[in-house]
């Protein structure tokens, strides 16, 4: 699939300075597909949230899950980016480009969320305060969860709608 970054309607930049980007389809299902330890370990935070006693019981093992997600999150959006986004294509659908440079542009800011997450988690572990610690990946981990698998979904939703463009849909 392939999108165009339009420029501003008042823009004074040259035609040939317009940001043109394209979604490699099949890198990026792949990149998704071979993310387990990513989804494991969103299962395995999702899981302590929905028992937050774990999380007061076990702080270290919380935020040692909170730091491993930030890693394989790190991990996965570079090779999305890497290979799953490209600019300056040949062929150009501007249709979806907003889409596509959205959720690109998204990377940055769920990554920066969980940053924060961590962050506040070892803290609040260091001073051992384990009822705010628990409160803190109940509320804000669940936020975040949230705000990925929304992204997640309207990315899996690009690559649908890219193969269709790609192939065609049948009558």
């Amino acid at each position: 699939m392939t999108v165009t970054k339009e420029a501003p309607k008042n823009a004074s930049a040259p035609p040939s300075m317009l940001s043109t980007l394209t979604v490699n389809v099949a890198f990026l299902r792949e990149i998704k597909e071979a993310s387990e330890e990513l989804w494991q370990l969103l299962d395995n935070l999702k899981s302590l949230r929905m028992r937050p006693i774990s999380i007061h019981m076990h702080p270290r093992h919380a935020v040692e899950l909170l730091e491993q997600l930030q890693d394989q999150l790190a991990l996965y959006f570079t090779l999305e980016e890497y290979y799953g986004y490209f600019k300056d294509p040949m062929e150009v659908d501007p249709r979806l480009s907003e889409r596509a440079d959205a959720l690109r542009t998204e990377h940055q800011t769920l990554y920066l969320d969980l940053c924060g997450i961590v962050d506040r988690a070892e803290r609040l572990l260091d001073q051992r305060k384990l009822a705010s610690l628990t409160r803190h990946i109940v509320l804000r981990f669940g936020a975040f969860h949230e705000q990925l698998k929304s992204h997640e979904t309207r990315e899996d939703e690009l690559i649908i709608e890219s193969l269709d463009d790609d192939i065609g849909v049948g009558d």
